[in-house]
């Protein structure tokens, strides 16, 4: 949830803008999205949680979490 809130500051949303979040990574990764996907979606404002590579017009990045390559994208609704 961090992670994304701090893609949407980069992408500078409102607080109150609803997001699509995308994220790629490893097994791992998808589980934990999956298992605390409510939880996310609510801090994040994301409306949905898609587990794919974020489209050409998200923000979006790879950071390196837990040694896993994880790339993470926001997309205003």
């Amino acid at each position: 949830a961090h992670r994304i809130q701090g893609l949407r500051r980069n992408a500078r949303f409102d607080l109150t803008d609803h997001i699509i979040a995308y994220y790629q990574g490893p097994d791992a990764v998808t589980a934990v999205m999956q298992n605390h996907a409510a939880y996310i979606q609510q801090e994040t404002l994301s409306d949905q949680l898609v587990a794919a590579d974020p489209p050409a017009d998200a923000q979006s990045e790879t950071q390196k979490v837990e040694g896993m390559a994880v790339t993470l994208g926001v997309r205003r609704v």
